[in-house]
């Protein structure tokens, strides 16, 4: 099993097989990032996430997450058994459709997580300060400029106070906003929709005391009401990812021990009845 990383610059990709033989590990096995994130989920605690509508989960519904950070995930997951299976996306590859005048211009082809994730953030303040150039605050843009992987950062950090970096920022959560709507409509998850990865969390203030996500979210026309019924979620955890994966594995564990539990009471049995019948 193989899998190739979208969002490194120098394109690393692992191999599991290798991985498994280079470590001595008898059973390695890669999951998709989100599908990590999504088994997260069922590990969350109530102070680990803000309800941004007052709307109650449906049991045994679907579930899904939306998390911006490095790039754009989504996955869903459906009630399986006592627990729940989760399914990966590519949903962050989507296109972006801008819906003002001064964002991204027309006859370019954009994959949504190139606006809606850190970097994107870094590009709308990149495409405003071109577009602007006499709002420019020559500090704030030294500091961008200064360096490479954390421009989405800078943004953040001077959006409450900087007129760009502000409008950077109303652009990015309206059109983060408008994504998990596209999601919340493709999974009608009641069991509950979590905004999930870097971006919320950092830019809290930007997500929960202005109403630019929520309104983006809902403008859906005739099917807001559908959406209505969705529970809305904002995780302020980071580590998701690693616990899903945990938790993951430890039900990989579990199930390799019933599969191994069921061979040996078979091989038992079969033992047994050949000495008996030897008898």
């Amino acid at each position: 099993m193989k899998s190739r990383f979208t969002n490194i610059a120098f394109g690393w990709s692992i191999n599991g097989d290798n991985l498994q033989r280079e470590l001595g590990i008898a059973n390695v096995k890669l999951v998709n990032d989100f599908v990590a994130m999504g088994y997260g989920l069922l590990t969350l605690r109530e102070h680990e996430y803000l309800a941004l509508n007052d709307v109650p989960r449906e049991v045994d519904a679907p579930i899904a997450t939306i998390g911006a950070g490095t790039g754009l995930g989504e996955c869903f997951l459906t009630p399986s058994g006592e627990s729940y299976e989760c399914f990966p996306t590519e949903g962050g590859h989507c296109d972006y459709s801008p819906t003002t005048d001064i964002e991204f211009g027309p006859n370019k082809r954009l994959s949504t997580e190139r606006i809606i994730s850190g970097n994107g953030l870094a590009s709308i303040y990149e495409h405003l300060a071109e577009k602007f150039p006499e709002k420019v605050n020559s500090t704030v843009h030294a500091e961008f400029e200064s360096t490479d992987s954390l421009r989405g950062g800078v943004v953040g950090k001077n959006a409450g106070s900087d007129e760009l970096c502000s409008q950077a920022m109303e652009i990015f959560v309206k059109g983060y906003g408008r994504e998990a709507g596209n999601a919340a409509l493709k999974y009608l998850p009641r069991g509950g929709l979590y905004i999930t990865g870097g971006m919320a969390p950092k830019n809290l203030d930007f997500f929960t005391k202005k109403s630019w996500f929520l309104d983006a979210l809902f403008d859906k026309g005739r099917v807001t009401p559908a959406l209505k019924s969705v529970p809305i979620y904002l995780v302020l955890t980071e580590d998701l990812g690693e616990r899903g994966a945990h938790y993951y594995s430890s039900g990989v564990v579990a199930d390799s021990a019933k599969y191994i539990a069921v061979v040996t009471a078979a091989l038992v049995g079969v033992t047994i009845g050949f000495r008996l019948g030897k008898k």
